[in-house]
């Protein structure tokens, strides 16, 4: 009986000691901002999917016009084909130096029962010079192919988080 009084005491002291509000604690948390997130890979290939060596790069600042915007929210509630209901946060987008226009967003999906599902997605927008509509690639979406992590780490790079 003594000797479960003794190392639950030793027990609540370690972990006492181990607490975030310890003054004496060794770990460093960092603010966000700040924070990279690390570029991890599998041997060398991007979890994710996307052909190996493709760099993400910081884009240029570029709005996307109404006709672009729509494309992009048709193509992600094709992603979600289930959902009784898809709203999105605002959209940011930015011109890459391959000229395709790179987009990351929040996209809540709402299921037939009404939980709500929020999701970062990222993908690309091909514009046309000529008459037609442009097309838009979904490359990430959050819990789906990608990490949420993945993703903001990636709208990160390209300078859209």
């Amino acid at each position: 009986m003594a000797r479960r009084h003794i190392i639950a005491i030793a027990s609540c002291g370690m972990l006492a000691g181990c607490s975030l509000g310890s003054p004496m604690s060794n770990f460093a948390f960092p603010s966000l901002p700040r924070a990279t997130i690390p570029d991890i890979q599998l041997m060398g290939v991007p979890l994710y999917g996307e052909k190996p060596g493709v760099k993400l790069t910081p884009t240029t600042p570029y709005e996307l016009s109404p006709t672009e915007a729509d494309v992009v929210r048709l193509a992600v509630i094709r992603s979600f084909p289930d959902a009784a209901g898809v709203s999105f946060y605002p959209l940011r987008s930015g011109l890459t130096t391959q000229g395709t226009v790179a987009v990351c967003g929040m996209v809540s999906a709402r299921s037939g029962e009404g939980a709500a599902d929020d999701r970062l997605f990222r993908g690309e927008l091909s514009r046309q010079v000529q008459p037609g509509s442009p097309t838009f690639a979904v490359k990430q979406i959050g819990g789906a192919n990608a990490a949420t992590l993945d993703v903001y780490g990636d709208c990160q790079k390209q300078g859209l988080a």
